[in-house]
């Protein structure tokens, strides 16, 4: 192959990679700080509420509720500036898990099957970190030397 086309195939793949990882960025720091904005003390009323029926206890699905937004927000800022994105990735796939939990616990097979796109996000993302040219994470490796 002539090593123009190498090139340029590499950088679409790095583009391509840059914009899923801010798009998934985009979307999870957009839930997490209208959470924050509208309140985080009415949505994680309205989501113990919703997981009333849920054999959870009471308590601990009302605390994750008072994270979720943050921790929606925290990695949703660090994907779209590509900070710590391994981290990120992890975290947000560990966190998908822990979201299944509550849904399927709650029998919304519907929203699960959701989460579990969400999932696939993380997991393509992970698996093709190598293309993560477009990020701080890059930049600092650059400066590093």
């Amino acid at each position: 192959m002539l090593p123009h086309l190498t090139r340029m195939n590499a950088r679409n793949k790095q583009i391509a990679y840059g914009l899923l990882r801010i798009a998934l960025g985009v979307n999870f720091a957009g839930h997490g700080l209208i959470r924050i904005y509208n309140g985080v003390g009415q949505f994680a009323a309205a989501t113990a509420e919703h997981m009333a029926k849920s054999p959870l206890p009471h308590r601990p699905v009302m605390g994750f509720g008072y994270a979720i937004p943050f921790v929606e927000a925290v990695l949703g800022v660090a994907l779209i500036l590509g900070l710590g994105t391994r981290l990120a990735l992890a975290a947000g796939a560990v966190f998908m898990m822990a979201l299944t939990i509550g849904v399927t616990s709650n029998q919304q097979w519907d929203v699960a099957g959701q989460q579990l796109l969400y999932s696939l996000v993380f997991f393509v993302l992970l698996f093709l970190a190598e293309w993560n040219r477009w990020s701080v994470d890059e930049m600092l490796a650059r400066s590093r030397g």
